[in-house]
C-alpha cells in the first residue's frame, strides 16, 4: 500500500490531498494546482449529471464535447457514428436524393453555385422563363416563335427584335472578327466592307470598301 497515508504527518503528505472550491467546484491539490487531468480505476456514480465543457477535436479513446455534441474520439455518439447531427459538421455535403424543403425557404447570406444536369426534356408546362440575366445555350435549339427584347409575349412576327434600349448594335453577324452584316442602334443595315473579292457565290452580293462599290454574283 505505497499510497496509504495512515500514521503519516500532514506536513509530509499534504501535497497529495485534494480540495474542492465551493465557488466553481474545481478540484485543486493542497498546494493550489488545478487538477485538470486524472485517471479512475473502476467506475463512479453521480447523483445528478456529469458536465463536460466544449473543447476542440480530440482523437483516441477520449470522451469530449464539440459544440454540445459528445464524441468518443472521432465518433459522434449522438448518431452512433453513422452520420452527423448538424450540417455544420460536414464541410462538403452531397445529396443522395432529392432535397425536399417541405414548403419552406432556403435563406441566408452568401451564394449558391449549381451545375444542373437534366435527365430528360425540360417541360415548362406552358409557362414562361423570366428573370434578369443571360440565357446561354451551347448546342442547337428550335423555336416556333422568338421574341428578343420586348417585355411581353405578344408576337408581331415569328422572329421579333424589340430591344428596351438601343445603346449598341441591334443585330450583328460575324465571321471571325469580320462583321458581315449588322443593324446599328439607329436601325440602319450595314454590310461589312471586303477589301478584296470574296469567293464567288451565285446570287450573293457584297460591298467592296476599297472601291466603294456593291457587287452581285451572277
Amino acid at each position: 500500500m505505497a499510497f496509504d497515508l495512515t500514521n503519516k504527518n500532514v506536513s509530509d503528505t499534504f501535497q497529495h490531498l485534494l480540495q474542492v472550491r465551493d465557488s466553481d467546484k474545481t478540484i485543486y491539490d493542497a498546494v493550489g494546482n488545478v487538477l485538470d487531468e486524472f485517471r479512475l480505476s473502476g467506475s463512479f456514480t453521480t447523483s445528478e449529471f456529469f458536465e463536460i465543457e466544449d473543447g476542440t477535436s480530440v482523437a483516441g479513446n477520449k470522451l469530449h464535447s464539440r459544440s454540445g455534441v459528445l464524441y468518443w474520439g472521432n465518433t459522434n455518439l449522438q448518431t452512433g457514428g453513422g452520420g452527423i447531427s448538424d450540417i455544420l459538421e460536414d464541410e462538403t455535403p452531397q445529396l443522395g436524393g432529392n432535397l425536399d424543403i417541405n414548403g419552406k425557404y432556403i435563406t441566408g447570406t452568401g451564394g449558391v453555385n449549381i451545375t444542373p444536369q437534366l435527365g430528360g426534356n425540360l417541360d415548362i408546362n406552358s409557362k414562361d422563363v423570366v428573370g434578369d440575366g443571360n440565357f446561354l445555350v451551347n448546342g442547337s435549339g428550335s423555336f416556333t416563335q422568338l421574341n428578343i427584347g420586348a417585355t411581353t409575349n405578344t408576337f408581331d412576327a415569328f422572329f421579333n427584335l424589340n430591344p428596351a434600349s438601343t445603346d449598341q448594335n441591334i443585330f450583328l453577324i460575324q465571321s471571325g472578327s469580320f462583321q458581315s452584316v449588322k443593324v446599328n442602334s439607329t436601325g440602319v443595315v450595314n454590310l461589312g466592307g471586303f477589301e478584296s473579292e470574296p469567293t464567288y457565290v451565285s446570287g450573293g452580293f457584297y460591298y467592296n470598301s476599297n472601291e466603294n462599290e456593291f457587287y452581285l454574283g451572277v
